[in-house]
């Protein structure tokens, strides 16, 4: 479909691309994102992307749509979506032992596999995050195989955990804190994806990939002690 501009109230412009949640849709939106932020367009805030479109927010004091939409349409036109600088890989440890993976059972179930297969579908899988969204710093992550496409729960729970690993419509989130969800929790990361203290309290990032990396409760508790100790260094996270 062609690119189409649609305003979002009278500080934002969203840049649709498309319908699907698509990785070769995700890479123009991120190469555009890269264009704009690169571009230093006066009135321009924020950047935000999502599945299919990218929105700009800005200062109406300092431009209009109509210019905006005039500077984008030539940035789109010669969009390079073939590779982002910008993108970082981190591997994540994933305990699913007892509480921290309440929904496996029913996942593998769903699935006809055994709980040990689902996870080594998991942590096998070279996630792609295509957006943050609904609490602070939750990435979004696919693809899953069509096996562990499990729809949502019809009842939600009123709470799961922070950390709480959880899949549903062939996708993957990470929660940065205790929330009500309708997702099946598979697991917990003991490495906070939000954190105030931290200089970036936002640990990833559209366009970053993950892999997980199954661990037993004693590592879960030894990393989640030197993180609550500063001990921990994210920097060896991400490759």
């Amino acid at each position: 479909m062609a690119v189409q501009f649609l305003a979002s109230g009278d500080t934002g412009l969203t840049v649709q691309f498309g319908f699907d949640v698509d990785r070769a849709l995700s890479a123009q939106i991120m190469a555009l994102r890269a264009a704009v932020d690169d571009a230093g367009l006066a009135g321009v805030i924020e950047t935000v992307p999502t599945y299919r479109s990218l929105l700009v927010h800005y200062n109406p004091m300092e431009t209009s749509q109509s210019k905006l939409i005039a500077a984008l349409k030539p940035m789109i036109a010669q969009l390079d979506s073939g590779k982002n600088d910008k993108a970082r890989t981190f591997s994540l440890p994933l305990c699913w032992e007892g509480d921290f993976a309440i929904d496996l059972t029913h996942v593998a179930d769903f699935a006809k596999m055994s709980p040990e297969e689902v996870i080594s579908v998991i942590t096998q899988t070279d996630y792609f995050i295509y957006m943050l969204g609904f609490a602070p710093g939750m990435p979004y992550m696919g693809d899953l195989p069509e096996a562990l496409n499990i729809p949502r729960k019809k009842v939600p729970v009123k709470r799961v955990e922070k950390g709480s690993v959880m899949v549903a419509t062939g996708l993957t989130v990470i929660y940065p804190s205790a929330n009500p969800t309708g997702w099946h929790v598979v697991g917990r990361c003991p490495v906070p994806i939000f954190d105030l203290a931290r200089a970036d309290p936002v640990l990833l990032s559209p366009g970053d990939r993950v892999r997980f990396r199954a661990v037993d409760g004693a590592e879960f508790a030894d990393i989640e002690g030197r993180v609550a100790e500063g001990r921990f260094d994210l920097e060896k996270l991400a490759g």
